[in-house]
């Protein structure tokens, strides 16, 4: 027996209206900062959401660093010029933001530390952060 498969495109229109933390970090992505949201208890999102994995509701908003250390990494080879993205623990996150890496830092392992790369034109998206390239040394 064959498998039969559909490919057709649904409309789905819907409008997304951000809530205040989330419309925070959208701004602060144009204008190339990190704003993340945080509970009482320490628990801080980046980007910025509404609420916590265990339903806390997450509604103050404070800048972060957009410096971290890569957990993870991967390319991927089935898109063109084959990409690698990495999941990226921010200093003061409570938990990894993916995105792109580039500048060198695609060959970094996991513990090496990365740091935001803005665009020069932004429109208050993720995306507003090209890639994340290899940090600078830090002096001690």
């Amino acid at each position: 027996m064959a498998d039969l498969v559909f490919d057709q495109k649904i409309d789905l229109p819907y409008v997304y209206t951000a809530g205040a933390v989330q419309r925070d970090a959208l701004n602060g992505l144009r204008e190339g900062r990190l704003v993340a949201s945080q509970s009482e208890d320490g628990y801080v999102s980046v980007p910025a959401s509404p609420f916590a994995p265990d339903g806390t509701h997450l509604r103050e908003t404070r800048e972060i660093v957009a410096e971290g250390v890569i957990e993870a990494s991967t390319v991927a080879h089935h898109l063109p010029n084959a990409p690698a993205f990495g999941l990226i623990r921010l200093d003061e996150a409570s938990h990894g933001l993916l995105h792109r890496l580039g500048d060198g830092a695609e060959s970094l392992g996991p513990g090496a530390r990365v740091r935001a790369v803005w665009r020069e034109e932004r429109t208050g998206s993720i995306t507003d952060i090209s890639h994340f390239a290899p940090a600078p040394e830090t002096v001690r």
